[in-house]
């Protein structure tokens, strides 16, 4: 029997969906009849959602993947969907196996949680951007007391992938090859992933140098980064990189912000920044990338395998990159997510939040995160507490 099965819940709700692939002024369409999710089973819990987190990732999937793809992935029962995956809201009900595991009985009805869902489930359709949803309680975490909740719905996508970039890369052992002295290069450190690999990384005690516009110098500053490059200033970015990060540390003569990177964090997914690294990576330093939103999913996965499986071996004559690149993706995951609460709480960490918008009007959001003008996160708000 599911906890708090009294709750009567209405059939239908809003939701912005989508049938076919474009842009989302396009393609997406306000929904006022679409089916709420059944009472939840097993370990599963229905929330409400109040907000939801924009994500740049979500809108090139809307562009690439065909509908007959999303259509397999939802194995045949979706012809229309839902976008985004990243929420806050209010637990309404919970299946009947969430109060007999331990790890998870804290998510009762009327529980404040926020979350992000899987890839499986952004292909497949289940996004966020309604007013109900069911969810696995292993993906969700309670929000802090004085945290928003506008806040809490941009922490969980953005948050833990920034997490996985410092954290859960192989090869790179966050508490041995973090120090005062492991130089760091964040290219987007004003955006949703870029603002939190800042703190993340300042938190850690490296030394980080971020690019971001001219209007966002002063955002990206006040989160901790030592430096600050103008990327549109200093176009083309590897040829300033090349001219003013080329010396190793065994050089006679240098000055710290003149060193090579240790690591580059590329949170935009600049096939040119990583061709051109070899002049400001260090030989054993990673590239660890998150995706590009510029060239599509498609795009993204080939220019991956080449950069990881092909580049690497081949001589720079021939189009060689003799630094090791490394494309992070994540999962949701409670336990990450409720250790990134905790940073909040304690003051290590904060999310930042460019704008909230009504529901009504998520398709000027989409225009304004596409322009790329956004200083971190654009939220939407689906309905009140």
């Amino acid at each position: 029997m599911n906890v708090a099965s009294t709750t009567t819940l209405p059939r239908t709700q809003r939701a912005w969906t989508y049938t076919s692939r474009g842009l989302p002024r396009e393609i997406l369409s306000l929904n006022s009849a679409y089916a709420v999710p059944p009472p939840p089973s097993g370990t599963n819990v229905l929330v409400r959602v109040t907000h939801v987190g924009l994500n740049p990732g979500c809108y090139m999937t809307l562009q690439s993947i065909p509908p007959l793809i999303r259509r397999i992935v939802s194995g045949g029962k979706k012809t229309e969907y839902v976008p985004e995956g990243e929420f806050s809201g209010v637990v309404v009900l919970v299946g009947p196996g969430v109060a007999r595991a331990s790890s998870i009985s804290e998510f009762r009805p009327n529980a404040r949680v926020f979350g992000s869902l899987p890839v499986p489930s952004l292909l497949g359709g289940d996004g966020t951007l309604t007013e109900y949803i069911s969810v696995p309680a292993s993906q969700i975490a309670l929000v802090p007391p004085t945290m928003r909740m506008e806040e809490a719905a941009g922490l969980s996508g953005a948050g833990l992938t920034a997490w996985a970039m410092l954290n859960e890369v192989p090869g790179l052992n966050p508490l041995q090859d973090i120090t005062p002295k492991t130089r760091i290069l964040i290219n987007g450190g004003s955006g949703g992933v870029g603002t939190m690999l800042i703190q993340l990384a300042k938190d850690m005690g490296a030394y980080v140098v971020a690019t971001c516009s001219e209007r966002s110098k002063t955002l990206v500053e006040s989160l901790g980064a030592d430096e600050v490059i103008d990327y549109r200033r200093n176009d083309p970015l590897p040829s300033y990189l090349a001219s003013n990060y080329s010396s190793s540390p065994s050089s006679q003569s240098h000055s710290q912000s003149q060193l090579q990177f240790d690591l580059i964090l590329d949170t935009i997914g600049s096939q040119p920044l990583f061709l051109s690294s070899p002049s400001y990576l260090s030989p054993d330093g990673l590239y660890i990338n998150v995706g590009n939103f510029d060239h599509g999913v498609f795009g993204t996965v080939s220019n991956a395998l080449w950069n990881t499986y092909v580049g690497w071996y081949l001589p720079r004559f021939l189009g060689g990159v003799p630094r090791r690149y490394i494309m992070i993706s994540t999962t949701p995951n409670g336990e990450k997510a409720s250790l990134l609460a905790r940073m909040i709480e304690e003051g290590r960490l904060k999310v930042v939040v460019d704008e909230v918008v009504e529901f009504e009007r998520v398709l000027e959001a989409y225009d304004r995160m596409i322009a790329k003008n956004a200083l971190g996160k654009i939220i939407i708000k689906v309905q009140d507490e």
